[in-house]
């Protein structure tokens, strides 16, 4: 706990939620690209049976309209439409490992083109995830409830979408690491970040069940929560790129003494 008082602490004096705000735009900027090649390459996706759990009941009205948008996009697009849409679609990836390089202190020579190259090797990854972790979260949740009480089948489905942000958070923070890095050295902060995402999800879950956005931003007050929440779940990733990044200076010097 004193350590992850300490990481808080230099999280604030180092104002990274600035970077976790710049990592929100790039997230936006990505996301209706992602769902329109989402789309091209599965077809109709039901993405929001995942979002349509009490849980994200604050985010799932704009989910629900981007991929709208992204499927009537998905008709008659020309070539230099698909190619400037998958270039904006690595722009979160390509972000996160410089913000990375920043969170390490990373002085190594930027290498934009190799960056995009991976980033795009990420995006196909995650459109493959999204759509296999889809699947099983429908059918797997028709075939639980035949069989097994809804509390019990909505907990195994819980337990499952925990295990894929944890499996995420090791991706991405084995990504924004500037330097070679194992699964274990990245997993204190992994575990962290996920402990976040769920704790800050859920406050955010009953906070929405107690206000009323709509009635103060109306029409766009979707878009405004999505972003507030957006905004919760970068800070919680930079926190635990902190926490390991602490992990893997205070290790170094203990080689070193």
């Amino acid at each position: 706990m004193r350590k992850i008082i300490e990481i808080y602490k230099y999280f604030s004096k180092r104002r990274f939620s600035t970077l976790a705000g710049t990592l929100v735009y790039f997230l936006l900027m990505s996301l209706a690209p992602f769902i329109l090649w989402l789309t091209l390459f599965f077809g109709e996706v039901q993405f929001e049976k995942i979002f349509s759990l009490q849980i994200f009941n604050g985010i799932a009205p704009f989910l629900t309209d981007l991929k709208n948008s992204a499927q009537g996009a998905a008709g008659g697009v020309s070539v230099i439409f698909l190619a400037t849409t998958l270039y904006s679609s690595t722009n979160f990836f390509y972000h996160i490992r410089r913000s990375g390089e920043i969170v390490y202190g990373s002085n190594r020579a930027k290498g934009g083109i190799k960056l995009r190259v991976i980033a795009l090797g990420l995006i196909v990854a995650t459109l493959l995830l999204t759509a296999c972790l889809t699947a099983v979260v429908v059918f797997g949740e028709n075939i639980l409830k035949i069989f097994m009480p809804s509390v019990l089948s909505e907990t195994i489905i819980y337990t499952l979408i925990t295990a894929a942000a944890l499996a995420v958070c090791l991706v991405i923070n084995m990504f924004m690491c500037p330097f070679k890095i194992k699964v274990s050295e990245v997993l204190s902060g992994s575990i962290l970040t996920t402990v976040l995402w769920i704790v800050l999800t859920l406050g955010f879950s009953i906070y929405l069940n107690f206000a009323s956005p709509e009635k103060l931003y109306g029409k766009i007050a979707s878009i405004i929560i999505f972003l507030l929440w957006c905004y919760l779940m970068m800070n919680s990733l930079i926190i635990g790129a902190i926490y390991n990044s602490a992990f893997k200076t205070e290790r170094e010097h203990k080689v070193i003494l």
